[in-house]
């Protein structure tokens, strides 16, 4: 008997042209990507067709892709990860610690937010794989120790204050260059420079790598297969806790850097930094083709998952002919579209709707046909 997962699978496979598309896992969320910006582009054309606009977008969508990228490994491979908007927080909270309270340079603070965050991921990683624990209650545990961990290192309070050559990490390009006395020319380099942060750049570039990592080196296929069938995996010679270590720790990893990242951009740290970011995270990994169960997912469609969300929220922002909407609809939008997008995988995808209307479609016409005849 053949599950609708390999059905789907075998589908994908045989598929041709743009049915080929449409049969990846990550096409619904690369289709609402540009429907979204079309949307935004329809709705006001003077203020979403801006350069400096499309940019401000992009910054903040930087966060949650950063974190989406890393928690693309964790979810492939079977498992997830409930701490990574805390981790974030104590990655940043270190950082600012180490900058306003101990007086530390620009490197030492990055290196301490580092290995705070690693830390944590290590203890993640550890407790999973290491003692058996499932991954939900092990990073759920740690989510409320990193969380309380990162309050406690600035006593509660927002911290600011520290060397412009820290909140270099989180400037625009061209702001780096004025800082070192560098001016460059009026034309289109500059209007560049003046819009491309640091971190857009660096999170495309770990983007780039993680995706091609997951999706052509060994070690990519070998979280497909953990989290496909993780006993099949084993008895293949693959070493899936090793796998699932690595995974996690990778997860940390990305989320560490959005917060040193995230104490740059806002010049200060926040208590609250990274606040259900693990959610929106997970959401964006879902929305963009990756399943719950392990086994599937890709960087470019959780990109597009969390670029959905990104977009969402900047449409309703949107203030179109003095009508604005309320805040509190966002999250019923990004909930809405996360069933959706888990009832199209299930519906039309796995059941193959759209193969049988086809199917369906052509036996009409060569009924009217042999009727005509």
């Amino acid at each position: 008997v053949q599950t609708k997962g390999a059905m789907a699978t075998d589908m994908a496979l045989s598929a041709t042209g743009f049915g080929k598309f449409l049969a990846r896992r990550d096409a619904l969320a690369l289709i609402l990507t540009a429907l979204l910006w079309l949307t935004g582009l329809a709705l006001r054309p003077d203020y979403w067709w801006n350069l400096s606009n499309s940019f401000a977008i992009l910054l903040n969508y930087t966060e949650l892709a950063l974190i989406t990228v890393g928690l693309t490994y964790v979810i492939a491979a079977g498992d997830i990860d409930l701490s990574v908007g805390a981790v974030l927080a104590l990655a940043g909270s270190t950082a600012a610690y180490f900058l306003k309270v101990l007086g530390a340079d620009p490197v030492t603070a990055v290196a301490m937010g580092l290995l705070a965050g690693m830390c944590a991921g290590l203890v993640n990683a550890i407790v999973t794989v290491g003692f058996k624990l499932p991954a939900f209650i092990a990073t759920l545990g740690m989510f409320y120790i990193a969380r309380g961990l990162a309050a406690w290192f600035v006593a509660g309070q927002q911290l600011t204050g520290w060397p412009e050559g820290y909140n270099l990490l989180g400037r625009k390009l061209n702001d780096i260059l004025l800082h070192y006395r560098i001016s460059l020319p009026d034309g289109l380099l500059r209007s560049i420079a003046e819009v491309v942060s640091v971190q857009t750049i660096w999170m495309l570039f770990v983007a780039l790598i993680a995706g091609v990592v997951l999706a052509y080196m060994p070690f990519g296929q070998k979280v497909y297969a953990t989290g496909g069938n993780i006993r099949a995996a084993a008895y293949a010679g693959i070493n899936t806790n090793r796998v699932r270590f690595l995974a996690l720790m990778l997860a940390a990893l990305c989320a560490t850097m959005a917060g040193i990242i995230n104490v740059a951009y806002f010049r200060s740290f926040n208590p609250v930094a990274g606040q259900f970011r693990e959610l929106d995270a997970i959401a964006s990994v879902i929305i963009g083709g990756g399943s719950i169960f392990g086994g599937y997912g890709t960087v470019i469609g959780a990109l597009a998952g969390a670029a959905v969300i990104t977009l969402i929220r900047a449409l309703l922002q949107l203030n179109v002919q003095g009508f604005t909407m309320p805040q509190h609809w966002i999250n019923v939008f990004i909930g809405g579209i996360l069933i959706v997008a888990v009832l199209i995988d299930i519906w039309v995808r796995q059941a193959n709707i759209l193969g049988r209307m086809r199917a369906r479609l052509a036996r009409r016409t060569r009924t009217a046909e042999t009727t005509h005849a």
